[in-house]
């Protein structure tokens, strides 16, 4: 099947309303959860299905508790890590029985998340195990997750242990440790990020405005602002926008609309293809859009969703609308994913 019919083919076919109006508001928000549910049966690669858990877990919307449950079942560890992490976020008491599955979990990730989801459900008694990943496990992947959710627990105490990680050989270590200790309020790390920022390379840049970002620091919004001004890389400026839309500021709203509609490549990296740097620019437009949740967005993203080649652009189109609108008015029986394989 072409890349472009897979979401398509799945939601099946409408024709585009006018998403303005209420009708055209509660008819986007339908559709784009239409969209999400088939992205969690999207076979041909797991980082679509990975999006949509993630998508949906920040839906705000009852109904979808049940799909993100039955990712637990999926027979990618990325889908099942991410779907541990919903449970635990959405504290879902009815994924509880699959998160415990998950502590057997033949994938170390997978099992952290599962402690993770269980310590927001009240049961603690595993969650030290996460600060031993950290500083032990020989696999850097699982100590980047490991830091990530440390982070995600809330726990300042979580910031001691986090610190002796920025010590870590691997980088990714370093900065997923430094990302979370941020999101626990520590100032030093705050200030690395700032500093990060400012840095004026493309990659350090994006990334310590998008880990500032989810820490929703209103003193920070001076320097959002002057990113979204001047910052040179389109990846960074977007970053901003999205930033300031977190903290209810919609300046990038302009900014974001004419990248999700027009993605243009500015780097000539040969490590980083034209069609790369295409997918992340509208992934990021459409998030931007998503955290400012002005409804005179839905039109094109809307368009987006309906009309894009790639499922990965699809889900960001779709979640962006869910963000924007909320739950839609009525959710369709969950999917039962233990019968989909």
């Amino acid at each position: 099947m072409p890349v472009a019919c897979a979401l398509l083919a799945l939601v099946g076919c409408v024709e585009p309303t006018n998403s303005g109006g209420p009708s055209g508001r509660d008819d986007a928000a339908a559709r784009a959860m239409d969209y999400l549910k088939a992205a969690l049966r999207y076979e041909s690669n797991p980082a679509v299905r990975v999006q949509a858990v993630e998508a949906l877990q920040d839906s705000d919307d009852p109904g979808a508790l049940p799909w993100i449950r039955s990712a637990i079942l999926d027979d990618h560890p990325g889908v099942r890590f991410a779907a541990c992490l919903a449970v635990g976020r959405n504290r879902d008491a009815g994924g509880g029985a699959g998160v415990d599955q998950c502590l057997a979990d033949p994938d170390p990730s997978v099992r952290l998340a599962a402690i993770y989801a269980r310590h927001r459900l009240g049961r603690t008694d595993r969650t030290g195990d996460l600060a031993g990943a950290l500083l032990t496990h020989t696999d850097p992947a699982v100590r980047r997750n490991a830091a990530l959710i440390l982070g995600l627990l809330g726990e300042p105490a979580g910031i001691r242990v986090l610190a002796k990680a920025m010590k870590d050989s691997d980088l990714g270590v370093r900065r997923h440790a430094l990302e979370a200790m941020a999101k626990l309020g520590n100032a030093e790390a705050k200030q690395e990020l700032v500093f990060l920022a400012n840095s004026g390379v493309g990659a350090d840049e994006l990334f310590a405005v998008s880990a500032l970002a989810d820490t929703c620091d209103p003193h920070l919004a001076d320097a959002y602002g002057y990113k979204l001004e001047n910052a040179e890389h389109v990846e960074t400026r977007l970053a901003a926008a999205r930033a300031l839309g977190l903290l209810g500021n919609a300046t990038g709203f302009q900014s974001a609309l004419s990248a999700l509609r027009s993605p243009k490549a500015t780097s000539t990296d040969p490590a980083d293809p034209a069609p790369a740097q295409e997918l992340r620019i509208q992934q990021l437009a459409a998030g931007a859009l998503g955290a400012m949740r002005q409804p005179r967005a839905l039109g094109d993203l809307r368009r987006v969703m309906d009309g894009s080649v790639d499922p990965r652009v699809q889900v960001s189109a779709a979640k962006a609308i869910v963000n924007i609108t909320g739950p839609p008015p009525s959710v369709d029986a969950p999917f039962a994913q233990s019968q989909r394989r």
